[in-house]
Order: C-alpha cells, then sequence, then structure tokens
C-alpha cells in the first residue's frame, strides 16, 4: 500500500515545464493555471523559534544570527535541550558537603548529553544567563567586515559623485549669462553653492552619513607562512577512542568553533523558522497565506492543486513485460464540491497546445478553454497507451457520503469496460499498457481534460437582491442584482461563476519492464 501514498509516483506537468507532485503545486483562480514553486515569490512574513514560539522582528532576528537566545540543541544529536532541576550541589568550601540549592542544567532526552559534561557550572536561572563561546577569529572577521564595508560605501559616493559631476557637465552655461545683473546674481549663488558642497565632501571624506563610520579603515593584510602548527606529541602512543572523535556533521554544526573532541561541545542556538506567504507572479494574487500566530497551523489562504484538481493514483502496481499488455488502475478523485465531467486524451509532448480563446474576456462567464503548455525535456513516454474512451462524470466532494449507504453507481450509468469501481466522488479506471523496451522505469502520460467551476466573490456597488443565490455550475448570474430594492444602494458582494475547461499533462511512473517469458528462455 505504500505505493497509493507516493505522490513522486505521479506527476503534474507545471506551466513553467517543471514536472511536481500535486502536493508541491499550487493552482492561482485568477490565471486559473498551474504554479510550482518556481512561479511564485515568496514573502516572509514572521520569524519564530519552534520550542518556545517566540516571535521575533527582523532587526533582532537578524542581531541575534536567526537563533533563540533562551532555547538550545544538542551539539552531539541535535534535538532539543530541556531545563533539569538539580537540588543538591556540592559546597564551594567543602566539596565533600552538599547544599540545598536550585541549580538548573541542560539535558539531552535522546543522547543523554548534559551541559555538566563540558563543565558548564549550573545556572541560578531557567533561562538565560548560559556563558557563550567566543569564536577564536572574532576579531579579525570583525576587522574584515568593517574595512569592506568602508569598501562599499566609498566606492557608493564615488558614484555619486560622478554622476553629479556628469550632471553639472550638461547644464548649459549660456543661462547663466542672459543679463549683467542677473548673471552675476547667477554665478555667485552658484559658487556659494559649490563652496558648500566641497565643504560638505569635506566633512564626510572622513565619516559616513550615518554615525562614525570612517572611509578608510587600518586592515592589517594577512602573512603567509610557511610553517605549519605541528601534531600532538601523544597523537602516535594514545589510542584513538571514536565514541570521543567529533563526526563531521557534529563540526559543521557549530562552523565557528569546529570542535574536534566531544569534550568540546558546547550547547547551541535553536534555529529560528520562519511563516511565508506565496504570491503569483503574473497575477500578484496570493496562493498562500499563513495565521500570523506562531501555535497555528492554519492558513487564511491555501490554493494548493489538491483542492482544485482531481487526484490521479496509482491503485497497484502490475508487473510489466515486454510485448505483454498490462492492465493498471488508476483511481480519479473529485476535490470539488461541483459535478466534474472528465476525460483522458493522448498526451503528446512535441505538439504545444497552450491556446487561450480571445474572443471570451476575464469577466466573462462563459466557458474559456485554456491549455497548459508542455514541457520540452520529458521523460521517454511509452507510445502504446490505450486510454479509456467518453466521457467521465465525477460526484462532487461530500464529506457524509462515506456515513451513508447510497449506492453511486444508481445515479451515473457508468461503461463497465471503462470505470471498473465507483465510490463517493472517486471513480477507478483501467489503462492498457504495452512496454517496448526492457527499462528500470517505464513511464506513461495523458492529458487530464477536465471542467473547473471557478466561484469568485467581489463587491459591487448596487441594490441587494432579495431571495438566496445559487452558487452552482448552472447557476444564472444574470439574475444576480435583481429584484425589488430592499434598501439603500450600497457594496453587496456578487458571484461570479465560470467554467473553465483545463488539460493538465500527467505523468506516471509504473516501475521496471523485465523482457518476455520467450526472450528470457531463448
Amino acid at each position: 500500500m505504500a505505493h497509493l501514498f507516493d505522490a513522486n509516483l505521479v506527476r503534474l506537468l507545471c506551466s513553467c515545464g517543471l514536472m511536481k507532485p500535486i502536493t508541491g503545486i499550487y493552482f492561482c483562480r485568477h490565471c486559473v493555471k498551474l504554479r510550482c514553486s518556481n512561479c511564485v515569490s515568496h514573502e516572509l512574513d514572521m520569524r519564530y523559534c519552534p520550542n518556545c514560539l517566540e516571535n521575533m522582528p527582523a532587526p533582532e532576528a537578524r542581531l541575534k544570527k536567526n537563533r533563540c537566545g533562551n532555547c538550545f540543541d544538542c551539539p552531539s544529536c541535535g534535538q532539543s535541550l530541556s531545563t533539569r532541576l538539580s537540588i543538591q550541589s556540592p559546597d564551594p568550601e567543602q566539596p565533600s558537603r552538599s547544599i540545598q540549592r536550585k541549580l538548573y542544567f541542560l539535558s539531552c532526552s535522546g543522547c543523554r548529553w548534559t551541559s555538566r559534561d563540558v563543565n558548564i557550572p549550573d545556572q541560578t536561572v531557567a533561562t538565560g544567563g548560559w556563558p557563550e563561546q567566543e569564536p577564536p577569529n572574532k576579531e579579525r572577521i570583525l576587522s574584515l567586515l568593517e574595512h569592506y564595508r568602508a569598501v562599499a560605501l566609498r566606492d557608493k559616493m564615488d558614484r555619486e559623485r560622478k554622476k553629479q559631476a556628469a550632471a553639472r557637465v550638461k547644464k548649459s552655461p549660456a543661462s547663466f549669462l542672459r543679463s549683467g545683473d542677473a548673471g552675476a546674481d547667477k554665478l555667485s549663488s552658484v559658487s556659494s553653492s559649490l563652496a558648500s558642497a566641497k565643504k560638505s565632501l569635506a566633512a564626510i571624506n572622513t565619516y559616513a552619513h550615518k554615525g562614525d563610520t570612517p572611509l578608510t579603515s587600518q586592515l592589517t593584510p594577512a602573512e603567509a607562512s610557511e610553517e605549519v602548527e605541528g601534531l600532538p606529541d601523544d597523537i602516535f602512543t594514545e589510542p584513538v577512542v571514536l565514541a570521543q572523535v567529533c563526526s563531521v556533521e557534529q563540526r559543521l554544526r557549530s562552523p565557528e568553533q569546529q570542535p574536534s573532541q566531544s569534550s568540546s561541545l558546547y550547547p547551541l542556538h535553536k534555529h529560528m523558522l520562519v511563516k511565508r506567504s506565496l504570491r503569483c507572479r503574473h497575477c500578484e494574487h496570493n496562493l498562500s497565506k499563513p495565521e500570523y500566530n506562531p501555535s497555528s497551523i492554519k492558513f487564511k489562504i491555501q490554493l494548493g492543486a489538491y483542492y482544485h484538481v482531481p487526484d490521479v493514483r496509482l491503485v497497484r502496481p502490475v508487473p510489466l513485460s515486454v510485448g505483454q499488455e498490462a492492465r493498471v488502475e488508476l483511481s480519479l478523485c473529485n476535490p470539488t464540491p461541483h459535478l466534474m465531467p472528465l476525460a483522458l486524451l493522448p498526451f503528446l509532448p512535441h505538439l504545444t497546445t497552450a491556446h487561450i480563446d480571445a474572443g471570451v474576456t476575464a469577466s466573462s462567464p462563459g466557458p474559456r478553454f485554456i491549455e497548459v503548455p508542455t514541457e520540452s525535456c520529458l521523460p521517454e513516454l511509452c507510445t502504446s497507451v490505450t486510454l479509456p474512451q467518453g466521457q467521465l462524470l465525477l460526484a462532487p466532494r461530500d464529506d457524509t457520503a462515506e456515513y451513508g449507504d447510497a449506492d453511486a453507481h444508481n445515479s451515473f450509468k457508468d461503461d463497465p469496460q471503462v470505470v471498473t469501481w465507483r465510490r463517493a466522488n472517486k471513480v477507478g479506471v483501467t489503462v492498457c499498457v504495452t512496454p517496448e523496451a526492457v527499462t528500470d522505469a517505464l513511464y506513461i502520460g495523458f492529458l487530464l481534460r477536465y471542467d473547473y467551476t471557478n466561484n469568485m466573490i467581489s463587491a459591487s456597488s448596487g441594490l441587494s437582491s432579495v431571495g438566496p443565490v445559487s452558487l452552482g455550475p448552472s447557476a444564472d448570474l444574470s439574475s444576480l442584482g435583481s429584484g425589488p430594492p430592499s434598501g439603500p444602494s450600497s457594496l453587496t458582494p456578487s458571484v461570479e461563476s465560470r467554467t473553465v475547461t483545463l488539460n493538465v499533462p500527467v505523468i506516471i511512473k509504473l516501475g521496471a519492464v523485465s523482457a518476455s517469458a520467450s526472450e528470457s528462455t531463448a
């Protein structure tokens, strides 16, 4: 049953030409197209700690290097460290005697690492106060940052000075000499402005605009040395204990220290996580927007493709042999609350079928036919594929249907040669595949054509209508806003419903193809 939940077996072709599973694709209701992570712009909403759920503004997070100041990760295994309480502690005057005092230390519940293993003293408070380990090259790194900051500021001022000089050259000096007195006044004003500009440039020649950041810094250049640090004396005499040697992963968790022994491991501040919004790059509408609360997992806007595109899954794997027809069973699921006509068409990668009906405007309630463009570099697809003929009808999604005893076959007249089973909003179909050559992975492709009903709610100015409003696919939109007035003119929400026919290319990975029995015998 693992193949039934493997999202990488069935991939959809995005409008940009990349193959993505349905869980990694979004559906823009305004462009009526599929969007993947490359087709959207990412906007950072908030930064928060995954352990204490503390929200942190951007300047503070940048100052703390995007790490939480109160939560720590285990330097040995990477799990979160918990604060433990110790009642008894040794007396500093008499070590053999213990005194009653509350002290806190850090402990890992996974690998049993504690802060006492590296001789970190216990703290009298639960949060804060833990000693920080200074990087050995901190002063050198700060001097380099200051130097290159000054170099960038000096280059910026040089560019601005060149722009001002070019602008002064373009101005004609004849405009200042039209009359005697007026020309003298203008020349005096120009000379005074030049003098003030020279004074300002002389004033900022040493310091930048903000603070006292010098434009020239005295950086000590690095000196190359032929002598390298020697190995320790006991490297050939003492046995190597692998349990005390840090792994590469443990060393890279702390790049500023890079400890080589487990006795040098110090607690690591936990990295911050972010909540981000996704916006379509073409129409600038939000595709995903989470709630601002760090403890909430809900979304204000979530236009995932699995809410608007039929879900195609491989029911069970089948053995594939060269030259032998195999019947592959697929399941189609309707995620929308509307009746969905659907058909499976042959997919021709070498043809570009992108087409938009130019005669239908965006505000028209009539159907629009939109083809999703195909990809230029697709895996080699099997050409001997027999798709079910005719049109299929998928029932609308009903969360209460699984608790009822009603038979769905009574309301749909399905061809048993096409539909193998029907249950609520799911339908099982069979696709016949004949492999042509031995391969490690056989791919098939088809075009999933379905009618999508898009209901857009917009505010319009007019008289409010009386009576219920139908939101179904057969809603009469011409009746919206009609009827006797029930109040003054105001902004009332109106529902615009339109049916769009979409063609979504689907690529399915079936598995390995083996040689036929006759070929293996020969």
